[in-house]
């Protein structure tokens, strides 16, 4: 173990300027650590992971281990579980989830967590987590009763609650509710977030100060300020919770040293069971984790949360050696949302809501000015350059974000130098009536879809498909209601005057277009 006990104290960064990442000013930095500057960026996607398996060594001893040591493996986390889980039941007879949560446990419940997190401990050993490395010198809750660990890479980072006390970490409510997990998580006396309570975030932030400023022996409290995974290419932006007490937070790095990485779990990649399986015919996965010095925040970084959170992130990002990016957690969610209802595009619908913010479409909804008002989009007029683009959006045709947002409707297909402006339209209007009622993108789509804002039976599909569960046929039934006279066409009004003999569809169309409702994994 290397002994680390140099503090690191706050430095005032300037909140006008967030990519600003000094600890000290230039001219007393050395040439290695201005260099090491961390570096915002968005368009790395952080959310998307590729587990590229095209080695025939590797799968001959995949198909090898899964056979004759995987079995073994399962068979003994599956024991260490049902240990862990049945200390964790003792541990927790009797208790209330109030006395949980106000107060800490102190006597024979206190060391037999300890046994537990012993316990869990041998499971990730089972699990191929053999070769742990740790750096640094840990602090201890008096010093620093926060701990900031990133990048969050997957369920597997829950080594660090067994390596550290276990911790104490800020959950969803509903994991109480999990097999087995549930004691567990129960018994480390987490800071639980309920979804259905509207004042959770206020409510979680405030349990935050009481327990980091509390002078009773409550656990460290272990946050991933993340909020999500990512493939560790980028630090995504920081959430503020951990920052709003305002004390000492000791920042921990977690990094997978591995040839294969079977541990990242992002958005887009490998799901869960085939990590674990993967990870479980490894002979070894490697891990290591490092502490930092306590970071003690300035004055400004107290009374300022995200200015805190920054400069946290701008320290872990350039011991890590890597950029930070202006992704968030809320730009996961829009991915998801965005992938869950079929649309296309889906890992990109965050960067073209950053690149319309950046040319200042946002501000002006050109895109629904340019449907409602400009001619119908055919196959004859709907390929454009770059340079008729930007002339349709009036935005500068040789800026680096308008080329950025229009390679991203390029396809080879079709050529280098044209997109189809209707998938760029599909996804503007998308952003633009995002966080409303889903009619109201009904109401742009009958515009881009339509001539003159009538649409017709196989168009009418294409306007409702990506809003509700409906099938042609449904749709057609719907089409053939509004369109009375037979004409093959109907307008927005014509169907809005129809949609009440369809309570189902009305009621899921009045809802609004928002990715905060959904679940994600």
């Amino acid at each position: 173990m290397e002994s680390t006990t140099t503090a690191v104290t706050g430095n005032g960064i300037q909140k006008q300027e967030p990519d600003a990442t000094s600890r000290a000013p230039p001219a007393m930095m050395s040439k290695n650590q201005m260099q090491k500057q961390p570096k915002e960026i968005h368009y790395v996607n952080p959310f998307v992971h590729k587990l590229i398996w095209d080695d025939p060594i590797d799968k001959v001893k995949t198909v090898f281990l899964t056979v004759f040591l995987m079995p073994f493996r399962v068979i003994l986390i599956l024991v260490c579980l049902m240990i862990a889980w049945s200390l964790a039941t003792i541990g927790l007879y009797g208790l209330s989830r109030e006395e949980l949560r106000t107060k800490p446990l102190s006597g024979w419940r206190r060391q037999l967590r300890c046994y537990v997190a012993v316990v869990m401990r041998a499971l990730f050993l089972f699990g191929s987590f053999n070769l742990i490395r740790m750096k640094g010198e840990r602090a201890s809750p008096k010093e620093a009763p926060v701990i900031c660990v990133a990048p969050h890479t997957a369920f597997y980072d829950s080594i660090c609650v067994v390596l550290f006390g276990p911790s104490a970490v800020v959950a969803k409510y509903e994991t109480a509710s999990l097999p087995f997990f549930g004691k567990l998580i129960d018994y480390a006396q987490p800071i639980y977030v309920c979804r259905e309570d509207p004042n959770s975030r206020q409510t979680t932030i405030k349990e935050i100060i009481e327990r980091a400023n509390s002078k009773e022996d409550w656990p460290q409290i272990l946050i991933f300020p993340e909020g999500t995974c990512t493939n560790r290419t980028s630090l995504i932006q920081f959430k503020p919770g951990a920052f709003y007490p305002g004390v000492p937070i000791q920042p921990v790095l977690v990094r997978y040293p591995n040839k294969v990485d079977t541990v990242t779990w992002t958005w887009e990649g490998p799901d869960a069971f085939q990590l674990l399986w993967r990870t479980l015919t490894q002979f070894h996965t490697y891990c290591e984790i490092e502490f930092l010095p306590v970071y003690h925040p300035s004055e400004e970084e107290k009374k300022d949360p995200k200015l805190y959170a920054r400069n946290v992130r701008n320290l872990m990002a350039r011991e890590l050696g890597i950029p930070i990016s202006d992704y968030t957690f809320d730009d996961c969610k829009l991915m998801s949302f965005v992938k869950n209802i079929n649309m296309p595009y889906p890992q990109f619908i965050a960067d073209i809501e950053k690149l319309r913010k950046e040319l200042g479409l946002n501000k002006l909804n050109v895109e629904e000015q340019l449907v409602a008002e400009g001619p119908r989009f055919t196959d004859e007029n709907s390929y454009l350059t770059i340079e008729e683009f930007s002339k349709r959006l009036n935005i500068p045709a040789n800026s680096e974000s308008t080329k950025k947002l229009f390679r991203i409707f390029v396809k080879p297909e079709r050529g280098l130098d044209v997109i189809d402006v209707r998938e760029y339209l599909l996804l503007s209007l998308f952003l633009i009536t995002l966080y409303s009622p889903k009619m109201n993108y009904v109401r742009v789509l009958f515009q881009l879809h339509g001539d003159r804002g009538k649409v017709t039976r196989q168009s009418f599909y294409d306007t409702l498909k990506y809003l509700v569960k409906i099938s042609p046929q449904e749709a057609a039934t719907i089409f053939m209601t509004a369109d009375s006279e037979n004409l093959g066409e109907i307008s927005y009004d014509q169907f809005s005057k129809v949609l009440d003999k369809y309570p189902a569809i009305q009621k899921k169309l009045q809802k609004n277009n928002d990715p905060n409702n959904m679940k994600l994994n």
